[in-house]
């Protein structure tokens, strides 16, 4: 339901709920930004804190609102910070746990802050802009648009076995541009990237969903490089960027021991992972 609200009991102990993990000296707090408009502070050992906030001992529903606060958050605090991001929903009982967490994982953490120190995540999107990709891959492709002509061309309607070998052949077209397009806008943005990963399209007309793990300080040029490589395709494509964000796809660290309440999907503690 749109700006809902979800009812908490005041009688319910209040834990600390998890936004993700910084290095910081000290203590720090980024006002009161957090779910339910809490005060987010930290909790540390040594040189690195969780970013928490106060909130009941409660699954907590994945409302517009929740996860709106949730994102706000981590991306108020890529401004002064490199940050591990943590996955929605996670609550810990209490401070030293927090403590706990960090001295356990202490060494695998450190070292994940150290290598994505620095560095944002930009993610880029590129779509087929046509009414019909079928029709758009048939137009441009003499094999497919053969053997579619062949198949329903004739007196007879085509068997299923036919309708399945068009659509694998069409798949197998539409997989073959995919990676031809996707291997020519990494190579452009290879020049003002430090890593890159493609995940899986989301939907037919899907070209790439790319994201890029960039120096923060040089979205620019990341951005140029986009339009460089847009420049590249003709006005069939539309190339969607986005970001900074937290590096969520490009983090490589599993932490032991979180003593946390499940989210209501009942899933183990874990890092943010995709956008």
């Amino acid at each position: 339901m749109k700006g809902a609200v979800e009812y908490i009991p005041t009688y319910i102990p209040k834990g600390k709920y998890l936004y993700g993990i910084i290095r910081t000296e000290g203590d720090k707090e980024l006002g009161q930004i957090g779910l339910r408009r809490a005060r987010v502070y930290t909790i540390g050992f040594r040189n690195i804190a969780a970013l928490v906030s106060d909130h009941p001992l409660t699954k907590i529903k994945p409302l517009r609102e929740t996860l709106t606060s949730h994102d706000q958050v981590i991306k108020e605090a890529i401004q002064d910070f490199t940050v591990i991001p943590m996955a929605f929903g996670h609550i810990v009982r209490n401070a030293k746990e927090i403590q706990r967490l960090i001295e356990v994982n202490y060494p695998e953490i450190d070292q994940e802050l150290n290598r994505l120190s620095n560095k944002v995540e930009m993610g880029l999107k590129i779509l087929w802009d046509v009414d019909n990709i079928f029709e758009y891959f048939v137009n441009r492709d003499r094999e497919l648009r053969d053997f579619r002509d062949t198949i329903f061309g004739r007196s007879r309607q085509p068997t299923q076995g036919e309708k399945i070998e068009l659509g694998r052949l069409f798949e197998s077209k539409l997989n073959r541009e995919r990676q031809i397009h996707t291997e020519t806008v990494i190579r452009v943005l290879g020049h003002c990237t430090v890593d890159a990963k493609v995940n899986p399209p989301t939907h037919e007309k899907m070209v790439m969903n790319g994201v890029f793990l960039v120096e923060k300080g040089k979205e620019r040029p990341f951005e140029e490089q986009v339009h460089l490589a847009a420049g590249l395709f003709d006005g069939n494509f539309d190339f969607d960027y986005s970001g900074p964000w937290a590096p969520h796809n490009f983090i490589e660290l599993e932490l032991a021991e979180l003593g946390s309440i499940p989210s209501p999907q009942e899933s183990p503690a874990r890092l943010h992972r995709g956008l």
